[in-house]
């Protein structure tokens, strides 16, 4: 439990405001940009690096994301699928956050490693 409660306080630094923060049986981490809520998983199966990863991913969201993005987006490219905007969006608050706390890049470098070797984002012997 000390340990959460660590990661709890890592995660409101580097966002730099009181976030309200959960931990649960859920798929992957997330950060609700209008309430202010980060969603982190409980895995027993994953390194501290991963775990650290996702706070600071999340946190990305939370500082660079705006609230609007989504309906911006919509706006914008109504005929394309929002998981496009996802991972566009995902790629900029990850260089942004990297830039900001210049231990990151390792630190999402390992994680993202592990991730790799363990197949979670499925796939393993695809092209």
């Amino acid at each position: 439990m000390k340990i959460i409660e660590r990661k709890s306080t890592l995660a409101k630094l580097l966002a730099k405001e009181n976030i309200t923060i959960t931990h649960g049986n859920m798929h992957t981490a997330y950060f609700d940009v209008k309430n202010r809520v980060l969603g982190l998983p409980v895995w027993k199966d994953r390194g501290a690096a991963v775990y650290d990863m996702l706070i600071g991913h999340e946190v990305g969201h939370a500082l660079y994301t705006p609230e609007d993005a989504h309906a911006r987006y919509k706006e914008a490219c109504p005929s394309a699928p929002f998981d496009i905007c996802n991972i566009v969006e995902d790629i900029r608050i990850e260089r942004l956050i990297k830039g900001a706390y210049p231990g990151l890049p390792r630190l999402f470098n390992e994680a993202y490693t592990e991730l790799v070797e363990c197949n979670f984002f499925g796939t393993a012997g695809k092209d």
